[in-house]
């Protein structure tokens, strides 16, 4: 009998963590989605250009 709630537990953790896989790997692919819309988005923008200071600008 012992050993058959054991067995029982053991299952009902293993379940527990598989719905939880379950879950991360279709949040993770939802990720991944938004992640390449917005590099797509980032591509389309323009770039922008940027000043440089040079060694000779007065402080």
């Amino acid at each position: 009998m012992f050993r058959k709630i054991i067995n029982l537990s053991v299952q009902a953790y293993t379940n527990e963590l598989e719905l939880e896989v379950a879950h991360l790997l279709k949040e993770n692919a939802k990720l991944k989605k938004q992640l390449n819309k917005f590099l797509a988005a980032s591509e389309k923008l323009p770039k922008k250009h940027s000043l440089y200071r040079t060694s000779t600008a007065p402080f």
